[in-house]
């Protein structure tokens, strides 16, 4: 039997808007050694039903009730065989030619814990706002807030996330965030690649868009103080709002090729576009990869 290379898990709940893309961005991209995994606790929306829709093209479908989002992407993962781990939101995708970007990436980087990619920043309707760079994860930048965080671009091997032991099921809200900072505590190696490789949606509704209001700000909060005593420092007077406020001007000072990429993004808008044509019509200029 091949040796499957990417385990990917989607976990969903309620968002049957946004759900078809996502799954349908994974089967265009699937190759023999890919698998597929989708979870979902108990949506009432349809979403169910669009799941099972798809179900010749999932390797595994779990549906059943789960502590929230960490606790259902540790169910998802349990049935991973592969070397490789990604999760992708129920209303994110993946851009044309993802997976061969993400093979690409970790054939040389295969002494690596974890890779870190590109992605874009895209609104309801899909439309492009901006690119996402992350920025190099060390211990120092993540204290200091200096660290960009992207999680669509985020990949990790499955063996070192079994180690850490997944998803803290504490967490509420940034599960991905938390992975990082134990990942960067126990000194994991990480690559980076230029290759943007996924969308990161942005709406009214969802979380970033503000979408869960004050109660999620509670939780952020709450575990973001938890993650950075636990796994970055033992700051007792560690200021979430704070740090984010300052962290902006670390980011500029450690990595200033960020700063002027987004200051040519607002000059130069078209050059936006420009880029996201490029990606999404990979496959049209690569017939080589299926």
């Amino acid at each position: 039997m091949e040796k499957t290379f990417l385990s990917i898990v989607t976990i969903s709940y309620n968002q049957a808007k946004y759900l078809k893309k996502a799954i349908e961005s994974v089967i265009d991209n699937r190759a023999d050694d890919i698998e597929y995994i989708v979870v979902d606790a108990g949506s009432t929306d349809g979403s169910r039903e669009i799941i099972s829709e798809y179900a010749n093209d999932i390797d595994h479908i779990i549906f059943e009730t789960d502590q929230g989002p960490s606790d259902g992407l540790n169910k998802g993962f349990a049935k991973a065989r592969g070397t490789i781990g990604f999760f992708l939101n129920s209303d994110d995708y993946f851009l044309p030619g993802a997976i061969e970007k993400l093979r690409n990436a970790w054939s040389t980087n295969m002494d690596k814990d974890f890779m870190l990619c590109r992605a874009w920043m895209v609104n309801g309707s899909g439309e492009p706002l901006r690119e996402l760079i992350p920025t190099p994860i060390t211990i120092s930048h993540l204290r200091l807030g200096a660290a960009t965080i992207v999680q669509q671009g985020f990949s990790f091997k499955m063996d070192v996330f079994r180690l850490i032991g997944g998803f803290n099921l504490e967490n509420r809200s940034c599960w991905d965030y938390e992975l990082l900072c134990e990942l960067a505590g126990r000194e994991a190696t990480f690559g980076v690649s230029n290759e943007r490789i996924a969308a990161f949606r942005v709406y009214d509704e969802s979380i970033t868009g503000g979408g869960a209001g004050e109660k999620h700000e509670k939780l952020a909060d709450k575990d973001f103080v938890r993650i950075h005593r636990s796994c970055l420092s033992d700051d007792r007077s560690f200021d979430r709002m704070k740090m984010l406020k300052v962290g902006r001007w670390y980011k500029m000072l450690f990595n200033p090729s960020h700063a002027l990429h987004r200051v040519r993004e607002h000059l130069f808008p078209t050059s936006i576009l420009t880029r996201w044509e490029k990606d999404t019509d990979f496959l049209a200029n690569h017939s080589d990869v299926k």
